[in-house]
């Protein structure tokens, strides 16, 4: 337990303000499609490596990982296309679904950090 303290690696603290003047861009190569009723499914490829890698071949397993993101979500990524800053994906939540700014900038900083860990999407200090 000391010893996982010792060498932990401390995340960078990231000021809100400077959050909410970033732009959200999409990775180019996490595909999407937009179903009828405006939902969009992530297309993200998969590369296993080592034994899986081998096992995939065989076994033929799925070379991509479908992922359907709900209304919200898919409004959210729609406007990851680095010409909106997050303050006003912020604004249009608010504004679209009546959420309180609070819980609206929360659940989108939340949403948003998954997918950069994920490695969907990248931040862009300047509008492209």
């Amino acid at each position: 337990m000391l010893l996982k303290r010792l060498f932990r690696r401390s995340e960078p603290q990231v000021d809100r303000r400077q959050v909410l003047r970033l732009y959200p861009v999409r990775n180019a190569v996490v595909r999407f499609e937009q179903r009828e009723d405006g939902v969009y499914i992530l297309i993200v490829p998969i590369q296993p490596r080592g034994i899986f890698g081998w096992f995939s071949r065989i076994f033929k397993l799925p070379r991509e990982h479908r992922i359907e993101l709900d209304e919200i979500g898919s409004a959210v990524w729609a406007l990851c296309d680095g010409k909106h800053a997050v303050e006003s994906i912020v604004q249009r939540l608010v504004q679209q679904y009546t959420l309180e700014r609070r819980e609206a900038e929360l659940s989108l900083f939340a949403f948003l950090n998954t997918l950069a860990r994920r490695g969907f999407i990248a931040y862009a200090k300047k509008r492209l």
